[in-house]
């Protein structure tokens, strides 16, 4: 009874940790650009006009589970919906991520689960994007979760197992087309553990046969599920055509290229910034310690091949792709941190020396993540030289959209006239005009733009738009994202009436 109340008070303080990283001030971070278009995404299912898009807005999944938190908070339509509202369904995601490992205890044992789950809810990077409106940490969740039952599946195939491995791998399918690398190395990781118990013998053939029939009925069920989120319900068929044509169209943007070695800088290597060191390379020191230590026990071989094969081949995809951004590895690193929990699953048969030594780098590592996880949640989030923060918004917009509710509030008319976008690239710049009920997007800018009250201009167009506005608008650079600046040109009576009501 002792033993079971320590274990249970050791996974709540787990829990209240991770909640408490995950949950405190989620709108003071500026809205991203990809978070904007998640919102965008998410509006139109609250409006009943939604349509899986395989342009770029990923799997159906995120904008889903979001919309009951959304009509909950009575947050039904663009205008109304906030911040706040949009980052708690990514973080109630990275809070189940933490408690994953549970399901791993009978193969783990207590002490590797909770640590586990203690590096799971501590690691800055998880921490980082589970407060952002993005799909990783859905993906992180659905792939922890399929990754377990893919390995229960190997262990034990039956129906209950191939059924639950489907309905993960699908929700993985219905939030992002990536899963497909995570699925590859998963097979690699099953084949290779086949090779290691010797797959010659009888018994183990008959296995690998009736796993290969169990797989398919899990293939069978994850096409049902992604079909049905892809399909909104089977109400629209052209969904699942699209789902998979996703494949075909997806293009990256510009600006994303990155070295070979990009992720393992990022994760790995020690970085002094903002007045303290920055690296998850001590959670990796734990997996290899795992390695060493778990696979000479029998029981654990197949787990410790399957998670640290799959990390391995998953990282390596990755790097070699040249399009890289910082949160693609939310779904590698959370294998990760599950292989490094290992090391504590024999830790009765280790040396008293190698017990307490071991336990000194846990103690270090958790407090080393904790602070990292504060720093860059609560003091740094929006800085540039953040390792995490990636073409962050300019603060600058969040002082735009104050000033903009002013001007409106002295003029009301301007509400309903039409405000100007010119150029490309300008999220997340329409989240933060959405008090107004007009809004044009044009390539390069026109003669009626004269008349606007509000003229926004990426940096591309400044040049040709200085031209035509320079008589009728006053001028104001502002920031909009990490490196991209923009000009706000406002119509030059505004401007006057606004000097004119200051002190």
């Amino acid at each position: 009874m002792h033993h079971r109340t320590l274990v249970c008070l050791t996974w709540l303080i787990i829990v209240t940790f991770a909640s408490g990283l995950r949950l405190s001030k989620l709108e003071t971070r500026p809205f991203h650009a990809d978070e904007a278009t998640g919102a965008r995404v998410l509006s139109q299912r609250l409006s009943g006009d939604y349509q899986f898009n395989p342009n770029h807005f990923h799997g159906p999944l995120l904008s889903l589970l979001t919309e009951p938190l959304a009509r909950l908070r009575n947050e039904t339509a663009w205008q109304s919906l906030s911040i706040e509202t949009l980052r708690l369904s990514p973080a109630i995601a990275g809070i189940l991520i933490c408690l994953t490992p549970l399901l791993w205890r009978r193969v783990m044992g207590e002490y590797g689960a909770a640590l586990s789950a203690a590096l799971l809810a501590t690691s800055p990077m998880l921490v980082y994007y589970s407060r952002m409106y993005i799909h990783e940490s859905w993906l992180a969740l659905f792939g922890l979760l399929g990754l377990t039952f893919t390995y229960r599946l190997y262990k034990d195939p039956n129906i209950k197992n191939a059924l639950l491995t489907g309905i993960f791998v699908g929700c993985m399918f219905a939030t992002k087309e990536t899963f497909v690398i995570t699925l590859f190395a998963w097979v690699v990781g099953l084949v290779a553990s086949f090779a290691l118990i010797q797959i010659n013998r009888n018994s183990e053939k008959q296995k690998l046969t009736n796993y290969l029939i169990y797989a398919g009925l899990a293939s069978l069920s994850a096409l049902l599920v992604s079909a049905f989120f892809y399909s909104n319900g089977f109400r629209y068929p052209d969904g699942i055509t699209d789902a998979f044509r996703t494949f075909l169209v997806y293009e990256t943007t510009l600006g994303h290229d990155k070295p070979l070695t990009y992720y393992m800088g990022l994760l790995l290597w020690p970085k002094h910034l903002l007045g303290q060191w920055w690296t998850e390379g001590l959670v990796f020191v734990l997996s290899v310690v795992a390695c060493i230590y778990a696979v000479r026990w029998p029981k654990l071989r197949s787990a410790i091949v399957l998670i640290a094969l799959a990390s391995i081949i998953q990282v390596g995809i990755y790097s070699s792709i040249d399009y890289k951004t910082p949160w693609l590895m939310l779904l590698p690193w959370v294998h990760v941190c599950l292989l490094s929990g290992f090391c504590l699953s024999m830790i009765g048969s280790y040396h008293r020396i190698t017990q307490i030594c071991l336990g000194c780098f846990i103690l270090m590592t958790l407090v080393f993540q904790t602070q990292q996880s504060i720093a860059a949640n609560q003091g740094f989030e929006n800085d540039a030289r953040l390792p995490y923060a990636y073409v962050s918004t300019s603060r600058d917009l969040v002082s735009l959209e104050a000033w903009l509710m002013q001007l409106v509030e002295m003029t009301p008319e301007i509400e309903d006239q039409t405000v100007a976008v010119v150029g490309n690239g300008y999220w997340p710049l329409p989240w933060y005009l959405r008090m107004f009920n007009s809004i044009g997007y044009w390539d390069q800018p026109e003669v009626n733009m004269i008349d606007a009250p509000f003229v926004f201009v990426v940096e591309d167009s400044v040049q040709t738009t200085n031209a035509l506005l320079s008589d009728s608008h006053v001028a104001f650079p502002r920031g909009l994202r990490a490196n991209v600046s923009m000009t706000l040109y406002l119509r030059k009576d505004l401007w006057k009436k606004w000097i004119e009501t200051r002190p």
